[in-house]
Parts: structure tokens; sequence; C-alpha cells
């Protein structure tokens, strides 16, 4: 009967989109990319456009259930999944490219638009959009503003946050507010609060549209690929990229657990096994980065790799890129499940926290694999288990607070890019102490004082009571 009841309210607040009951119909939300929990919605609605995802928020409170923002749900941290039951709310229909302003470096955008679909539009323009999350197919910009959203290149370019000059968002009450703008929250463009928007992982609002920063395609693009021994003769490499005039773009890192599983697989590239492989990149004016190509070739070589490869041309460069980018995929053709982990060192602890991985994924009998954003110290250790098997779940998440306590003891932070969601809000404590929490809880209770909006995230109490 409650069931009965909450569709028919569903029904009258979305008469044009589409409203999901069925259980086949929901299993496909009962889960993020992180995968190995399941959390089944009690419905899941489609709006046919942002002026019905506004109706519906305008009586959302009503509904008496939490209510949960979803794009691709590509995710990594548990962040668009019903924790706690209720209403998941998919922004698929949100997908206009509504404006490009080569002359201003600006566009706006909808909240469900496809990160690699807007880069299709902005290429005839000669302007890209930097962020580059490894989901870029598919993922959706408006995940990319909530989990504030990095990728391989930010280490030059930076990450989400970035480019954000205003957000567009509807609060619980159905009221749309207008944070910063093509001017970025200075004229007429209302209040400058976008800060509080990105990163906020679903709890503040449901984003509609942002209006984003561009710059313009670089002239030219080196690709650099080039294997290593043992992990101190890449560890040199990395601070030697890190420190040249040359400023890459990306420096990506493939562990020899890694390059062994590229190497075993279709996708193989003629990687050495038992090799750490680093993927760096230059980019800019063609005469500046033709200049410097021989200079970074001659870090990696002095570094101490004998197998240094470059190119400027496309075919090549995607090719030089094919290990690191597969990596993902062929994770899942593994194991039945595994987890991506998402943390922040200072690079001076790098050797030491990647050991730490390989040490206690061993003791536990698990597989660990590394592949990660070497520039900026964002590590993505991924261990490989099955949740069939009694134990194995315990086992990685006993790993990951062993992790996040290290991470924290050198310097770190719990995530760069994945976000918390609910995956790491329990070690939320580890950096934040009781009154930094109760500071960061007064901002949701301004906009979503009783947790309605996507409860269970961030904070392990942020817990929605009908």
């Amino acid at each position: 009967m409650i069931k009965f009841s909450l569709e028919s309210q569903l029904r009258q607040l979305i008469p044009r989109g589409r409203v999901l009951m069925a259980p086949a119909q929901l299993a496909g939300y009962a889960a993020d990319a992180l995968g190995y929990k399941n959390y089944p919605p009690d419905a899941v609605v489609i709006p046919a456009d942002a002026e019905e995802l506004v109706q519906f928020m305008a009586g959302a409170e009503r509904l008496g259930v939490p209510v949960c923002l979803r794009g691709a749900g590509t995710s990594l941290s548990g962040g668009p999944v019903a924790a706690q039951g209720g209403v998941i709310v998919h922004t698929s229909s949100l997908r206009k490219v509504r404006t490009v302003c080569a002359e201003g470096f600006w566009c706006e955008v909808e909240s469900g638009v496809a990160l690699n679909d807007l880069d299709a539009v902005l290429k005839p323009h000669g302007l890209f959009y930097p962020p580059d999350p490894s989901s870029g197919p598919v993922c959706t910009l408006g995940g990319n503003v909530a989990t504030n959203a990095g990728g391989a290149h930010c280490f030059r370019y930076g990450v989400t946050s970035n480019y954000v000059l205003g957000v567009e968002a509807v609060l619980l009450d159905g009221r749309v507010r207008r944070f910063g703008g093509p001017a970025g929250g200075r004229g007429p463009w209302r209040e400058d609060w976008k800060r509080f928007m990105i990163g906020s992982e679903g709890t503040l609002g449901a984003f509609t549209r942002f209006w984003l920063r561009l710059l313009p395609l670089p002239e030219k693009v080196w690709t650099f690929r080039a294997t290593y021994p043992d992990l101190r003769t890449v560890e040199a490499a990395i601070h030697a990229l890190v420190a040249h005039a040359s400023y890459p773009a990306a420096i990506e890192l493939l562990d020899p657990r890694g390059v062994a599983m590229v190497e075993s697989s279709q996708m193989a590239v003629g990687l050495p096994k038992g090799s750490f492989m680093l993927l760096t990149e230059i980019d800019g004016p063609t005469a500046l980065v033709d200049a410097r190509v021989e200079a970074v070739a001659e870090i990696l070589r002095r570094s101490g790799s004998r197998d240094v490869v470059f190119s400027d041309e496309e075919t090549m460069r995607q090719k030089l890129w094919k290990a690191r980018k597969a990596a993902g995929g062929l994770l899942g053709q593994l194991s039945p499940d595994y987890v991506v982990q998402d943390a922040v060192i200072p690079k001076r602890a790098l050797a030491e926290v990647l050991q730490l991985v390989y040490d206690e994924a061993d003791a536990a009998g698990l597989r660990a694999v590394n592949v990660f954003h070497a520039g900026d110290g964002n590590l993505h250790p991924n261990f490989l288990f099955d949740s069939r098997v009694p134990g194995e779940l315990e086992k990685v998440e006993r790993i990951s607070k062993r992790l996040m306590q290290r991470v924290v003891e050198v310097g770190g932070t719990l995530s760069g890019e994945h976000g918390i969601g609910n995956d790491k809000a329990a070690y939320m404590p580890m950096i934040f102490g009781p009154d930094e929490i109760r500071l960061q809880l007064a901002v949701p209770a301004v906009f979503n004082p009783r947790h309605q909006l996507n409860p269970l995230k961030v904070f392990t109490h942020r817990r929605f009571v009908a």
C-alpha cells in the first residue's frame, strides 16, 4: 500500500518523464561503479527536462522518503546510491549544450551532458574543457561537479573546481538558485556560493546547469612512455618531471602487476613484464613543445629507463596511452569484485605508501594493482576480491582503513577526485575533529536540514528521519 501511494505521488510530480518501480528496472540503480555493495531504491524517476526536475523537487519534501540525484552512475565512492532507500532522480534527460561563447571562453551546459560529448561540441571552436576523468565517454558533468572530478591531465590543468564559473541548482523546496555565472560570480550573477556546491555530492540541491571556463586547444601534444625496473627509478623520474620547466600536462603510473595484467590480455602493447610504466605528456605552442621534447626524453632515460618511446602523431599517441586506458576495464575481467580507492599523498611518501598497499594485500591473500595520477600524488590502488567468499570483503575494508590511516599520517587526505560517498564516510574523523565536523554540517543544515537529500553520505550520521 505504501509503495502504491509513493508511485501515485511520483506520477503526479513526473507527468511527462518516467517512473520506474519494477524490481528489474531498479536493479540497475542499486550500485554505482564501486559495485560491490547494493542499495535497491524504492523508485527511480527520470524527469523529462529541467522544468520537470524543478516540479519534482518542489514536491519532494512531501514524499517523506530520501531523494538521491544520479547521473551516469560511474562514481567510485558509493555516492549516488539509495543508502537509506527512497527515490533516485536520474538526470539523463538534461543533456543540452545551451551556449558556447568562444570569444568569452565559456559555455553553458545542462547537468546530464556527457563529458566527451561536450569536448566534441567544443572542438570545432578550437576550445576544450580540461578535466578528463577516465570515464569521460559516459560520465556526466553533474557527477563531475558533485565529486570535483579530476583525471589524467589534472597535474597541469587542475580539477573541476578550477573551471566552474557558475552553478544552477534546485533546492529541496523547489526554488531555483544560481550561484555564479559566466562572470564567475561578479556582476549581476547573484550569490557566488558555487564553492559550496562543487564537491557537495548531492547533499545540497539538484544541479540543472553549469557555466564552465574553457581553454584554447593546444597547438601541439607530445606523449612519452617509458618503463622502469623498480620503484626507485620510476620515482626519480616522477620527481624530475615535476620539477622540469616543460611542466607536463599528465604524469601517469602503472605498476608491474598492472603491466602484467595488460600484457597477458588482448590489449597487450609490448611492455616488459615486471616493469613500471610511466606515461607523460607535454602540450602547448608548437615551437615551444618541440624544443622541449629531447629534454623530457633525456629525463626519462637519465632516471633509469632503457625503453623510452614518444610521438606527436595522434594514432601513435593513442597507442602509447593504450595500456593506461585499458587497465581499468581489465580489472573487471580478472576478478568478480574489486575496489578502487582514492587518496592523495605527498609525492615524497609514494614508495612507502605503495609498499604498504602491497604488504597489506599480500598478507591478506588478495591482489592489489596500482594505476594512478603520479604527478599530483593521487593514488588509485585496486583491491581484487570475491564478495561471495566469506571474509574477503571484510579483508578489503580492513586494508582500506589501514591505507587511509597511513595516508593521513604522511600528510595526505581521503579523496582526490572520487568523493567520500558512503564508502569513506567512516574515515572523516581521521581528518576532521568534532568542531570541524559540526561546522561542515552547518552548511547542509541551511539547504537540507533533515538530510533528505542523499542521506548517509559524506558523514555517517547524516540520516533522514521521516
